[in-house]
């Protein structure tokens, strides 16, 4: 799918009104951060053989209602068969209802959910950060704020840490689409605020 037409659909139809609940907001709403994460084992990836990520870690800032990081409130981190390298995106997230299920991301079918639109480049470099999108993700966080569903949309742009300039377009299968992720102790995450918020002043090369 185009990105023009996720982040319209991100756009247009999540924010159309409140919803009555929040817990994407009620995960950050006493101001500090939260962190959920999930690695699949060896019997797990055995299993879904199909499956390429092998460990997903996303991070919220907390704070004020509407603040947002550099680059959005949003961190997300992946790692894939054969590289150990993560892959980092950033997001700027926002609850709201949907019209209707979003066309968009099949795998969700609920009314309400964080939806986010992605950077292409976080907002790391100030002379060649990128305003482009990088795709659509949406955040389903359960009422106890002990467990999110992560939905990605089938094309991301993601960097890694080393090159953040240099934006690597992903490609996820069915089996890539849907996360089920713990919240964690916020240490878990440091890595990756580092790399979606730390200024360089210039692209690593």
């Amino acid at each position: 799918m185009r990105m023009r037409n996720v982040v319209a659909a991100v756009l247009g139809l999540v924010l159309v009104s409140p919803a009555a609940a929040d817990p994407f907001g009620d995960l950050t709403k006493n101001g500090s951060d939260a962190c959920f994460r999930r690695v699949y084992d060896a019997a797990h990836l055995q299993k879904i053989p199909r499956q390429q990520v092998t460990s997903m870690t996303v991070w919220i800032k907390g704070g004020p209602a509407g603040a947002s990081s550099r680059g959005g409130n949003v961190g997300l981190a992946l790692t894939r068969r054969g590289d150990p390298q993560p892959l980092f995106l950033s997001g700027d997230c926002s609850w709201g209802n949907f019209k209707g299920p979003p066309n968009w991301m099949p795998s969700f079918r609920k009314s309400a959910g964080a939806g986010c639109v992605t950077l292409a480049v976080p907002d790391v470099f100030p002379n060649v950060s990128s305003a482009e999108e990088g795709g659509g993700i949406i955040l389903d966080p359960a009422p106890d704020g002990r467990t999110m569903m992560v939905h990605l949309d089938d094309t991301q742009i993601l960097v890694k840490r080393a090159r953040r300039g240099d934006a690597l377009s992903t490609k996820f299968g069915a089996d890539d689409r849907v996360f089920r992720l713990a919240r964690t102790d916020l240490l878990t995450c440091d890595f990756v605020k580092d790399a979606v918020t730390t200024m360089e002043t210039e692209p690593a090369r």
